[in-house]
């Protein structure tokens, strides 16, 4: 195991290709990522850069230990970046279909872990490389609006209530979430007691910009009280909204 660079917000490391290196690997990426990142983000990302290090050991090289994992994080005031790459021919992605495995498959699970657990997956052009980027809101809005990859839709789970002091963070990651190219966005306000004329107004102009680029808006899992004043505003005249059972 050679530790390339290592700062304070920078880790590039490279290892021989073993299942044992991913570990140690693993484990130098816990300490470096502890202190940067919230705990309801530590668990997946660690679970994703595991898969994307299994990846490339396995696949990648062919557990060939004579070949390289080259894989460097860098951390920004906003975003993470963990780059890794391997020394095989490379992995088809543009044929990749993006869904889940049948569960009786022994495998093909870790590409959807790493697409659920950040915000962009990108390989270059042969594919022996991936690059997983999540950005980091230190305003608190990532444990407010929990994102999850179903096929091509986009299902964002709101966990506080949409009242006015939350509503410009929300925005701007739904927002995000818009101007990536996600246009099946399903609102998910199972964990919201609350939404204020602030919120229905995020709603209609979370409608809006998705009508615009031919998408649509769903808003899911909504308490029977918020169900009957969205409708009584005449909001479903605009948008799908389906009530908590």
């Amino acid at each position: 195991m050679q530790i390339v660079s290592l700062s304070d917000h920078d880790l590039h490391m490279r290892f021989p290709s073993t299942l044992e290196n991913v570990d140690q690997a693993s484990l130098l990426a816990q300490d470096f990522l502890r202190e940067h990142l919230p705990n309801t983000d530590f668990f997946l990302v660690l679970l994703s850069l595991r898969e994307a290090l299994t990846n490339a050991v396995i696949h990648g090289n062919r557990k060939e230990a004579l070949k390289a994992v080259d894989c460097h994080i860098s951390l920004s005031a906003d975003r993470l970046d963990i780059v890794v790459s391997d020394q095989g021919a490379g992995f088809p992605w543009r044929s990749r279909k993006w869904e889940l495995p049948p569960p009786s498959s022994v495998s093909g699970r870790g590409l959807e872990i790493m697409r659920n657990s950040f915000d962009r997956i990108a390989f270059n052009q042969c594919g022996n490389q991936v690059t997983l980027q999540k950005r980091l809101n230190t305003s608190g809005v990532n444990t407010m609006l929990q994102i999850q990859h179903e096929g091509s839709k986009i299902v964002a789970r709101v966990t506080e209530n949409m009242v006015g002091s939350r509503i410009d963070g929300l925005r701007d990651a739904l927002n995000d979430l818009i101007n990536g190219g996600h246009t099946d966005v399903t609102i998910d306000l199972q964990g919201v007691d609350m939404v204020d004329s602030l919120g229905m107004g995020l709603l209609v102009a979370t409608h809006n910009s998705l009508k615009a680029k031919q998408g649509r808006l769903s808003v899911v899992n909504v308490h029977p009280e918020i169900y009957n004043v969205l409708t009584t505003m005449r909001l479903d005249k605009h948008f799908t909204i389906t009530r908590a059972t």
